[in-house]
């Protein structure tokens, strides 16, 4: 019996999901170290990529080959919008100033621009292959987090987010896509579908990097 492809992504980027999965930022929460001017650095970035994450959801959304696939993205975004830019509400504060990221580190800006150049350039399997590499690498490392002890109430709620029913049901929705998507696609299509799951991964590890003031150490 053949693999799966999503499956297959998965192992053609194996380096890169192991750097993600044993990255500081995720064994420094495992561990209940996570400093808390890291994570509130965090929150900044990610707030701003929420944003962007509607615009990539956005571009599948319009791409999408049916109207089941329209309906459920659909629910993708009305989650991103209502539940998790409220959490960084509840969490930041609603001003401006306590939002925005000062000065975004190259690697943030990286990640936003190259994830969001695969929704406005790529196909629908494409911007797929992307954000399931993103969703699937968080609910990974966050289920095992939430198994765990996470003191601080405001980065347990992060990683119950990403643990919970909801949010793993997006991830196999991702992964069932980009499955069928496969049976139709040619190896050129497949070879950028792999591609895309790997930048996505690469670009992930710099961004949560960049929550530290040493990045590179």
């Amino acid at each position: 019996m053949s693999a799966a492809f999503h499956e297959i992504l998965l192992a053609a980027a194996r380096d890169e999901w192991e750097a993600m999965q044993a990255h500081r930022f995720v064994t420094d929460i495992e561990a209940d170290r996570l400093p808390a001017a890291v994570f509130r650095r965090y929150l900044c970035f990610e707030r701003d990529f929420v944003e962007t994450a509607l615009l990539i959801f956005g571009h599948a959304l319009v791409k999408a080959p049916g109207l089941a696939e329209r309906r459920w993205l659909a629910g993708v975004l009305h989650a991103l919008a209502d539940e998790q830019l409220a959490y960084f509400d509840a969490v930041l504060g609603p001003a401006e100033a306590e939002l925005a990221p000062v000065g975004s580190p190259p690697a943030v800006t990286a990640f936003r621009e190259g994830m969001l150049a695969i929704a406005i350039e790529g196909t629908y399997a494409e911007i797929i292959a992307a954000m399931l590499a993103a969703e699937w690498m968080y609910a990974t490392w966050c289920v095992r987090a939430a198994a765990g002890r996470l003191s601080d109430p405001a980065l347990r709620r992060w990683v119950g987010l990403h643990a919970e029913p909801a949010f793993l049901a997006q991830v196999a929705w991702l992964k069932a896509q980009i499955d069928a998507l496969a049976a139709g696609m040619d190896t050129e299509a497949r070879d950028r579908a792999r591609a895309c799951f790997r930048l996505a991964l690469t670009l992930e590890i710099g961004f949560h990097a960049s929550a530290y003031p040493d990045p590179g150490g």
